[in-house]
């Protein structure tokens, strides 16, 4: 069982993607987790809370690098237009993913579909909420807690951190959705 599931999971031909996205998953989720029991106040301290705080600010600048690996790669393997199509006006890609969807038939991946536009604006999204967090930490850091600039990047940060938590969990969602339906596919034509 445990083998099948593995085999199921996404990029199977590609280790190292795989590992990196299940890392990013592991590192959001303990971040979504974490950030309840974070407290600005608490940087000094030496309490549970001082812990935890140090724990999301450590897997946060954590996740910026693999933010940045995970970017690396996805341009590296397939490049920019792959990933963001739709910012030079090119939807047709999402335009056949969605004739497919209308026949009720999952796409496959392909340069501008769907899936890859999510891919490519989850990792904008990871980058966006990882970079504002740790911009507020340097700002903090430098000008104090009082400061009006850190206040400011630190509303930033947990506002877009609402998209994050959106993608994780929708395409969480339809990732499990999709190891179903392959899973089910795979085992039922046996």
């Amino acid at each position: 069982m445990k083998v099948s599931i593995w085999r199921s999971l996404p990029h199977e031909n590609a280790p190292l993607f795989r590992l990196l996205h299940i890392l990013v998953a592991v590192l959001i989720l303990a971040q979504i987790i974490n950030s309840n029991f974070t407290r600005r106040e608490a940087l000094g301290g030496h309490s549970l809370e001082t812990t935890i705080t140090w724990m999301h600010i450590v897997s946060g600048f954590g996740l910026i690098v693999l933010g940045i690996v995970l970017l690396w790669w996805m341009f590296s393997q397939r490049g920019f237009n792959w990933y963001f199509a739709w910012a030079k006006a090119d939807f047709r890609g999402i335009r056949q993913d969605l004739n497919t969807l209308a026949k009720l038939q999952l796409p496959e991946a392909l340069p501008g579909g769907i899936a890859a536009t999510i891919q490519g604006l989850g990792v904008v999204a990871l980058l966006a909420v990882a970079v504002s967090g740790g911009l507020w930490f340097v700002v903090n850091t430098i000008q104090g807690p009082s400061s009006a600039f850190a206040h400011s990047i630190l509303h930033w940060h947990k506002f877009l951190t609402t998209f994050i938590e959106v993608y994780f969990y929708a395409h969480g969602a339809m990732g499990l959705i999709h190891i179903f339906l392959d899973h089910y596919k795979r085992y039922s034509a046996e």
